[in-house]
């Protein structure tokens, strides 16, 4: 009886660890976000021609976006997510083609219409970033812009979808881990 009581106050404690552990995780992933936020409006506010900001991956799933107020009073009411769905299966289709015909990697892709242009631009192995501008914006500066972006979303992005990434200070997960081979020899 007494073995079983060691058995489950050790299995207790697991759990709380390990709830411990997902908790500091999450908060770090919490952090990633609000930067990765924070990047996209850096990005929207650097020139005055960018209405839409857009973070995706690659299976077309948005993970962060950022507009102006009035986006929807000047270019029309639209659906942000199908946008990042739509510009990655296009950017995704494009990058193929370019790959078959051994043109090497694609780095920026731009769209033009009547009343606006289209950036799109991969943002590490998995991201893809997304500009909806005016027409008569400055595409020079917009690229250059993009890529500071894409870097720096793609690093803050690595660091939120790979969990090994983010990293525990050495000490306390040495210190959770002898606690927790202690208690198994208990």
């Amino acid at each position: 009886m007494n073995k079983n009581w060691k058995r489950i106050k050790i299995t207790r404690l697991k759990s709380d660890i390990c709830r411990s552990v997902n908790r500091k995780l999450g908060e770090d992933r919490m952090v990633q976000r609000d930067e990765i936020h924070r990047e996209l409006t850096r990005l929207l506010k650097s020139d005055t021609s960018i209405k839409v900001t857009l973070l995706g991956d690659r299976t077309g799933l948005t993970i962060a976006r950022a507009s102006r107020l009035l986006v929807s009073e000047t270019m029309g009411a639209f659906d942000l997510e199908s946008i990042g769905a739509i510009a990655s299966a296009v950017f995704c289709g494009a990058a193929e083609q370019g790959s078959a015909l051994t043109l090497g990697e694609l780095g920026i892709m731009l769209a033009e219409f009547n009343d606006g242009k289209i950036l799109t631009a991969q943002s590490g192995e998995r991201g893809i970033l997304v500009v909806v501008a005016e027409p008569d914006a400055q595409l020079g500066l917009i690229r250059v812009r993009m890529k500071e972006s894409s870097e720096s979303l793609a690093s803050l992005m690595d660091k939120i979808t790979e969990p090994s990434a983010v990293k525990i200070k050495k000490p306390e997960s040495q210190s959770i881990m002898a606690a927790l081979k202690e208690l198994e020899n208990f």
